[in-house]
Parts: structure tokens; sequence; C-alpha cells
């Protein structure tokens, strides 16, 4: 969230200087100035050049963005949080309840309010169920080897393996 406003915020910021062209960084015919010092009225060098703001400006606009993002936090943690706070002091939002009755029988604690699991990173992985009656024989009965595609079988337009191991493969039914 605060790497996206920062670049909002920096596009915003190198879009208007280069719209308005200063005369700080650049000349009258639009070109930029290069860095250095002349005292000259009509120089060619500049202390601030404008390859030197658009670096000083992405720290601007990156600590411009954090601190936004610190008063404004976002709207399903500070939902929840609010739903916490309202939950934990509702004697106190009653206007019906009576000032002296201390009792708050009618409290409950919120419980739940709780952060949403976070999702591993990365492609989801196959649900894998059990194993069921029809499938636990055909395992117990795989051997060891391997299967070949048949070379000869591309030019026939069907494709063929073939079964290298040390005992041929249990009969498909």
């Amino acid at each position: 969230m605060v790497l996206w406003l920062a670049i909002v915020i920096y596009s915003m910021g190198m879009a208007a200087v280069l719209h308005l062209r200063p005369s700080l960084m650049f000349h009258e015919n639009g070109t930029w100035k290069e860095f250095g010092y002349q005292r000259a009225p009509a120089s060619r060098y500049t202390i601030f050049p404008f390859w030197l703001f658009s670096i000083a400006w992405a720290f601007v606009s990156y600590a411009v963005a954090s601190a936004v993002s610190w008063i404004v936090p976002a709207g399903g943690a500070a939902a929840a949080a609010t739903a916490v706070y309202y939950e934990s002091n509702r004697a106190n939002y009653n206007e019906d309840s009576d000032d002296d009755d201390d009792d708050q029988s009618d409290f409950e604690p919120v419980s739940h309010v709780t952060e949403p699991p976070k999702r591993p990173r990365g492609r989801p992985r196959k649900v894998t169920s059990a194993p069921t009656q029809s499938q636990t024989p055909v395992q117990a009965e795989t051997r060891p080897g391997y299967y070949v595609l048949d070379p000869a079988s591309k030019e026939e337009g069907l494709h063929r393996y073939i079964y290298y191991g040390p005992t041929p493969p249990p009969a498909s039914s």
C-alpha cells in the first residue's frame, strides 16, 4: 500500500516539474542544466539539476506515503480495531444505561475478531485426499520401473510407451 502511494506521489511530482520546467533546473529552450556552480545570470550550470531532484523526490514521496499510511490505517484493520474498542467499552456507549449501574452482565468479550490467515506465497498446492478403497490395491501392486515414449509411435500419430523395469507391470483392467 505504501509503495503504490509513493509511486503515485512521485509520478505527480515529476509530471509537475516536467510541465512547469523551473529555471533552476532547465534552460529557456527546455534543455536540462548541468550540475555545477557558476555565478553568471545566464548560467548553464545549477546546483540542483533534474536528476538530483528526481532522486531527492523519490525519498520525499516515500516518506510522505509512509506518514500518510501511518496516520490513515488500512480500512480492514481500522474497522476491526474499532469493533474491538466498541465492544470492550459498550457500557459507555449505551445511552439508556444508568450511570450508577456498574453491572456489566450483558458484556461479552469479543473473540470472533481475528486476523485473517496468511496465505502462502507461490502456486496453490493441489488438495489430495486420502486413498480410497479402489486406489489402495493398485498402489500395492506397482513395482519399480518407468515408461519411455516409443520413438516409432510418433510417426504413426498414436503415442505408445515402453515399460522398463525388473518385472512387467500389472495388467490394467
